[in-house]
């Protein structure tokens, strides 16, 4: 509904109300465009959205472990009860989730050229990102520290520290502000009632007062035991084999999980924001 008024010439957040940013629904009102208007089409380009997200995820974890564990990381993923139930659903979840995984990909492809552009890539995704669903906003500090890079600091680096590593931070901090600010200001999507009341309010902490949580947490422990075992497993050899590389992961399940404890409400498509650092 929100796609159609917006082909009709209605502002959003000013006439047309939504306590997420409007990306997504600009983005489905050109698909409608293109394609015309029907649930089916809505619910492909979430799969299009879907496939991109494994396919990048896939990438992401060859580029660093080989085809074995990207096949083993991305079938898990793409198995697992929750990705399978929403990966076709015409909801924000996926699409945000996508771009950040294809934001990680580019910054990993970084770490290994170290051009430049490549970090505008991935933080213009980023950016586009939250302006399809701004929880994801906790996965910012976890992405610094995965271009800062703290494994390869030394006292050989200390007098490149700029060049090396602050410079980075702050190409892809300014970049990700501009794009945000670029797209906030086109959607009028600086709207605190709408976009930050509606979700951190008192009414919203009292009118929820079951633990959405507990109930995500069983699915996970229940029906997709094969990917929590192998989560488990693979914290466990993380921190006794020193893995330190794999804490990208790891910092963004624990941070990730963290956040829901104390969010409300959190509902079962919070699903995937846990699901991808497991596999």
């Amino acid at each position: 509904m929100r796609a159609s008024l917006y082909m009709q010439g209605y502002s959003p957040h000013i006439e047309i109300w939504s306590d997420h940013p409007f990306l997504f629904t600009a983005m489905l009102s050109f698909w409608f465009s293109i394609v015309g208007k029907s649930v089916f089409f809505a619910r492909l380009l979430t799969v299009i959205f879907s496939a991109l997200l494994i396919w990048f995820f896939f990438e992401t974890i060859r580029i660093s472990l080989g085809i074995f564990s990207a096949l083993i990381g991305a079938i898990s993923l793409a198995a697992s009860s929750g990705f399978i139930r929403f990966s076709s659903t015409v909801m924000i979840g996926i699409p945000a989730l996508s771009l950040i995984v294809i934001s990680i990909y580019f910054l990993f492809i970084y770490k290994k050229s170290k051009q430049k552009y490549l970090l505008i890539i991935s933080a213009a995704l980023f950016a586009l990102s939250l302006q399809i669903k701004f929880l994801t906003v906790f996965l910012i500090p976890i992405i610094l520290l995965l271009i800062f890079d703290v494994n390869k600091i030394n006292l050989e680096s200390i007098h490149k520290l700029k060049s090396r590593f602050i410079y980075p931070l702050l190409l892809w901090i300014i970049s990700l502000v501009v794009i945000f600010l670029i797209f906030s200001l086109l959607f009028n999507a600086l709207s605190y009632e709408q976009l930050f009341g509606t979700h951190v309010g008192g009414e919203i902490k009292t009118a929820f007062v079951k633990d959405g949580f507990e109930k995500l947490s069983k699915v996970i422990i229940n029906k997709d035991y094969d990917l929590f075992s192998l989560a488990i497993f693979g914290i466990l050899v993380v921190f006794v084999r020193h893995r330190w590389e794999g804490l990208f992961p790891v910092a963004w399940l624990g941070t990730g999980t963290l956040l829901l404890l104390n969010h409300r409400p959190v509902w079962p498509h919070h699903y995937c924001l846990i699901a991808i650092p497991m596999a």
